[in-house]
C-alpha cells in the first residue's frame, strides 16, 4: 500500500457525549478500540470476529480503510478520515436512520454487531457516541447509546425452543460456559452458543469435532433466519448407520404393512 504524504482531510468526526469536561485522555483505550473496531468493521462490512467471550481478539492485520488524523484537547472528538468518504457518509446516515426507528428497518447481521460492539464501549465508558460530519454545520449522522443494541434487538431478532443441528467445533469458557457450532445453511461463520451448566460442557467435550443437535433457546435474525445463537439445554450426537438400516428400520416401523395390500396402486387411487 502507497504511503500518504500529506495529511488528508477529516471526513467524519466520532463525538464522545458523557460527563462534563470528559477529556480524550479519560477514555480508557480498551473501550475507544472497540468503538474504532467496529466502525471498521462496519465499512469494511465484515463480521465481528469469530471469538468467544473470555478470549482476546488479535490485532486486524489487513490495511484499515479509515485513519485517526488529530485529537482535540477541549473535548472527546476524534476527525477521521476515510478512503471513499462519500460511501462512509451515506452509511452512516443509513444507520442513524435505523437507529431512529429501529422497529421498522431492515438489520443485517453485520449493523447490529457494530451497534453492539459501540454501544457497550458506550455503557462503559458511559458517554452517547456521536457520528457527525466533518463540516462547519457538522450535522449529526447517527447517535449510538448505552441501550441502543438493547432497543434494536427487540425487532431485529426473533427467539423460541427448537432444535439445531450442526458440527460441534469448539467447547469450554472460563467465565461462562459456551460452544461454537457450524450449521450447515450459515457454514462461513461459527455461532457462538451459550451452554446451561458446566456439567453439559463436560457432557459436550467427547463430541468436539462432531455432528451434534443442540436444543434449547434459538434466536434467529428476523430478516432472513440464520441463527444467532442457542442457549443450549440439551444435545444428542447425531446418529450413525447406513442408508438401508435406515430405510429398514421405516420398513419395520409400520412400511411393511404394505406387503399385506393385494393392490396398493388402487388403494392409492381410492384414497384421492
Amino acid at each position: 500500500m502507497r504511503a500518504i504524504t500529506k495529511k488528508p482531510k477529516p471526513t467524519f468526526v466520532i463525538r464522545l457525549v458523557g460527563p462534563p469536561n470528559l477529556r480524550p485522555w479519560d477514555v480508557p483505550v480498551r473501550s475507544l478500540t472497540r468503538i474504532f473496531n467496529a466502525i471498521q468493521r462496519l465499512i469494511e462490512h465484515t463480521e465481528k470476529p469469530e471469538i468467544l467471550e473470555d478470549e482476546a481478539e488479535e490485532p486486524i492485520k489487513s490495511a484499515s480503510p479509515i485513519q485517526l488524523l488529530g485529537v482535540n484537547s477541549g473535548s472527546a472528538v476524534y476527525p477521521v478520515c476515510a478512503f471513499d468518504g462519500a460511501a462512509a457518509l451515506k452509511l452512516f446516515g443509513e444507520m442513524g436512520t435505523k437507529l431512529a426507528n429501529p422497529t421498522v428497518a431492515d438489520w443485517d447481521s453485520v449493523t447490529l454487531s457494530s451497534v453492539a460492539e459501540i454501544s457497550a464501549a458506550a455503557k462503559a465508558i458511559g458517554c452517547t457516541v456521536e457520528i457527525r460530519r466533518d463540516d462547519k454545520r457538522g450535522d449529526l449522522l447517527a447517535t449510538i447509546t448505552p441501550d441502543s443494541y438493547a432497543d434494536v434487538s427487540e425487532s431485529a431478532f426473533i427467539a423460541g425452543e427448537s432444535s439445531v443441528f450442526g458440527y460441534l467445533e469448539r467447547v469450554g469458557g472460563a467465565t461462562r460456559p459456551h460452544c461454537g457450532l457450524r450449521i450447515a445453511t450459515q457454514p462461513t461463520k461459527m455461532v457462538i452458543c451459550h451452554v446451561c451448566s458446566e456439567e453439559l460442557v463436560r457432557e459436550l467435550g467427547p463430541y468436539v469435532y462432531r455432528n451434534i443437535r443442540v436444543s434449547g433457546k434459538v434466536t434467529w435474525l428476523r430478516k432472513d433466519w440464520l441463527v444467532k445463537t442457542v442457549d443450549v439445554k440439551s444435545f444428542e450426537p447425531a446418529k450413525t448407520g447406513s442408508i438401508c438400516e435406515a430405510l429398514q428400520e421405516i420398513y419395520e416401523a409400520g412400511g411393511k404393512a404394505w406387503d399385506e395390500v393385494e393392490d396398493p396402486e388402487a388403494l392409492i387411487k381410492g384414497a384421492k
